[in-house]
């Protein structure tokens, strides 16, 4: 990767570009609009096919801003087979799936929601103090969790089990806990207790695979590296109400992801 002034100027450049558009049509649409969609969903609520109806389009609205808002990124170049946003739940003939990825950038969740339409799931609260990521994270519903605190996770596990996946929606999980270190070429261990969470929900889990975001903006990186390619692969469901044990779904999701890289 080159280290030279233009190839800083560059990196500099991007990363303002991307800081200011997503304060345009992230505050508009990812947060203003949506927020306001959210709230009138929730008001619905005693009217739930009302309620969910409107939460979808919500849901839609977010997606299809971060879509356009990825769209003009000219040094974003990201090669995925996800791409349908308006039906994209109709191949799986439920909403209430535990999205699974390896986790390699900050970047990573963005890119994610982007694809697919009203994902939730746990991230770490100093994300939430983060002006390029708060306001999507913060309206999609992510949970906050405590950084190496067990407890922290065990309890936004509950919160996600009761608040969305028994609510029939979708979750996105990093069973790693952590991004891997910059140029890492495969993936790190799961972790069992969110295995066991779409077990006791009888979800779908959905394994995706993540391929070269560290080498945009990994670990330590307070700018992007612009035109790096990226890989994000949809790969097969798997019935998690099929598993009575979490350790051998766990492993059979871990197997297909490094299995993708």
């Amino acid at each position: 990767m080159p280290n030279n002034v233009s190839y800083r100027f560059h990196r500099i450049f991007w990363s303002i570009y991307f800081a200011l558009t997503i304060g345009v049509i992230g505050v508009v649409f990812g947060y203003i609009l949506t927020f306001a969609l959210y709230l009138t969903a929730f008001l619905l609520t005693p009217w739930q096919w009302a309620s969910d109806r409107v939460r979808y389009l919500g849901e839609y609205v977010q997606c299809l801003a971060i879509r356009f808002l990825l769209k003009i990124q000219p040094w974003l170049r990201c090669d995925t087979n996800l791409h349908d946003i308006i039906g994209f739940y109709d191949r799986y003939k439920t909403r209430k799936i535990v999205f699974v990825a390896n986790h390699r950038s900050n970047l990573d969740t963005f890119l994610l929601i982007s694809y697919i339409p009203g994902l939730r799931g746990l991230a770490k609260r100093s994300l939430f103090y983060n002006i390029l990521f708060a306001p999507f994270m913060m309206v999609a519903g992510f949970i906050p969790v405590e950084k190496g605190s067990p407890n922290s996770l065990m309890e936004g596990l509950k919160m996600m089990r009761d608040r969305i996946l028994l609510r029939n929606r979708s979750v996105l999980i990093f069973p790693e806990t952590t991004r891997c270190e910059k140029g890492f070429p495969s993936v790190n261990k799961f972790g069992s207790a969110f295995f066991s969470l779409a077990i006791e929900s009888k979800a779908l889990v959905v394994p995706l695979s993540i391929h070269g975001t560290d080498q945009v903006m990994g670990r330590g990186d307070l700018f992007i590296h612009p035109f790096q390619p990226v890989k994000i692969k949809l790969l097969p469901a798997v019935d998690a109400s099929q598993y009575q044990d979490a350790v051998h779904l766990r492993d059979s999701v871990w197997g297909q992801v490094k299995a993708a890289l």
